[in-house]
């Protein structure tokens, strides 16, 4: 695995600084690479010297190199799946499906999502609308998908002829560096793909240099912030943000109790919660409330937590002893808002960030613990008397990015789910459910209006409109020519 930053071809492998990956599985370094917040810098020129001739090729040559990165992906699936767990603590099974999705979202990119930004043309041929690269792209990724997100984001910018860079999250630098070794491989001309490792610096200058010409974040509503805040002053910088979420489901009066928990039970605590569409609050019918609980009561305890590398692991550990401790302090908050603890967040030893799954059951109020988003394996019952009071409660909260709806009906589904202001609102599946045959993205503070997935080659490009000879003109000019 190679250390160092990637710039115009080649590896930058010197650096005044270093940065060490830190397995929440034992506490080890697992990787470690030298950076220089300068970087960041290098590669935005690299990429600036390289766009005009990426851009003039044409999406057909274009997508004939990226079939060359498709095969290099598709040679490293196990080595990026195992750098997964061993760097955030992803069960091997879960990064497995992560890492063997890389390769296959090339034919996503090259076919539906290229569709979606076809050019078109007017049916009297006087006119057109091309999509054309935006130029240098910064692609900040997270952690809890560190190949996934970022890649979807990536194929579709240089596809549509822009050239990028990857600023990948501290926590993943070495499957940031797999990656790149596919890039490399693949044989992309100097300066297309680049990766910055480092620190919040390095994204900092990546965000607020002008010539970047588009970002696409994807992480806290925190730092999406602050890079709203950082571009204000650039309107010519298109900035995708795809940030946090407090994601409901509302169970019915009507709905099937044993697909619905098991549901819950896979949104809420998959990937150790640390999805920003995992599920934290179940708002159910009261009349369901208590059969409901009584089956995530049984069945939680069956979900195994532990070594991420066995195959009989459903939750490995959470990111790094910060969030254990964050979310173990969630004992004390739900008690704070009088919420009972029906299996409670508990720390698995002192070797790791091991903690098991905590379940709860409680009145909804204005406090912290009900509106503030966690990013662990937390979930909570909340009793409603009718749907009017679940989607007011849904759409009370400051986020708006992923629900579910559990119910007979589908018209009654249709119906809610329109007064949702979600981005995202599945039917009698759990809110971790998405496909990047879908947009992607989320309202208020989860996102700005910029959704992905199968639209994601709108964030990467400029739309560009043609008007053809043969119009008319204002008849003073007819006669000023004419006289």
């Amino acid at each position: 695995m190679h250390q160092g930053s990637f710039i115009n071809g080649r590896w930058e492998t010197s650096g005044s600084e270093r940065l060490e990956v830190i397995s929440p599985i034992d506490g080890q370094c697992v990787f470690s690479t030298p950076f220089d917040p300068y970087h960041a810098d290098q590669a935005i020129q690299a990429a600036q010297d390289a766009a005009p001739a990426w851009a003039a090729l044409s999406r057909d040559q274009r997508a004939t190199a990226l079939r060359k990165v498709q095969a290099e992906l598709a040679n490293r699936e196990e080595q990026i799946a195992e750098a997964i767990v061993r760097e955030v603590g992803k069960p091997l099974w879960e990064a497995r499906t992560e890492a063997k999705g890389l390769a296959p979202r090339i034919d996503l990119t090259c076919g539906m999502i290229s569709d979606d930004v076809a050019d078109w043309i007017l049916p009297d041929q006087r006119g057109c609308g091309r999509y054309l690269p935006l130029g240098v792209v910064a692609v900040l990724g997270p952690f809890n998908f560190p190949a996934h997100l970022a890649n979807g984001q990536i194929l579709p910018a240089l596809l549509l002829g822009n050239t990028v860079i990857l600023k990948p999250s501290e926590r993943a630098a070495g499957v940031a560096a797999l990656y790149t070794e596919a890039m490399a491989a693949a044989g992309l001309p100097n300066g297309v793909f680049n990766l910055v490792q480092g620190d919040s610096r390095s994204g900092a200058t990546l965000t607020q240099d002008e010539r970047v010409d588009g970002v696409l974040f994807t992480g806290s509503t925190r730092v999406g912030k602050m890079i709203l805040a950082a571009t204000h002053q650039q309107p010519n910088k298109l900035v995708s943000l795809e940030m946090g979420g407090k994601n409901a489901a509302l169970i019915g009066h009507d709905a099937n109790l044993a697909q619905a928990a098991k549901e819950l039970l896979n949104a809420a605590f998959i990937t150790c919660g640390q999805r920003c569409t995992a599920t934290s609050q179940a708002f159910v019918h009261k009349s369901r409330l208590e059969e409901l609980a009584s089956l995530l009561t049984n069945a939680l305890p069956k979900l195994s937590v532990g070594d991420p590398f066995k195959d009989t692991t459903f939750m490995g550990p959470i990111i790094d002893q910060a969030a254990k401790a964050r979310l173990l302090n969630l004992n004390d908050k739900a008690s704070d808002a009088n919420v009972e603890t029906l299996h409670e967040g508990r720390s698995l030893g002192d070797l790791g960030c091991y903690l098991t799954p905590a379940l709860r059951m409680g009145e909804w109020q204005k406090h912290d613990y009900f509106t503030q988003e966690h990013f662990g394996p937390d979930l909570v019952l909340i009793p409603i008397n009718n749907d009017q009071e679940g989607i007011r409660r849904i759409n009370s909260l400051d986020y708006g990015l992923a629900a579910a709806v559990f119910c007979q009906d589908q018209e009654r589904f249709d119906n809610l789910a329109s007064r949702l202001r979600c981005g995202v609102v599945n039917w009698n599946r759990g809110t971790a459910g998405a496909t990047g045959h879908l947009p992607f993205g989320g309202w208020r503070n989860s996102g700005n209006h910029r959704p992905g997935a199968l639209f994601a080659g709108r964030l990467v490009s400029a739309v560009q409109a043609r008007l053809h000879d043969g119009g008319s003109v204002s008849g003073f000019v007819e006669e000023a020519m004419n006289s």
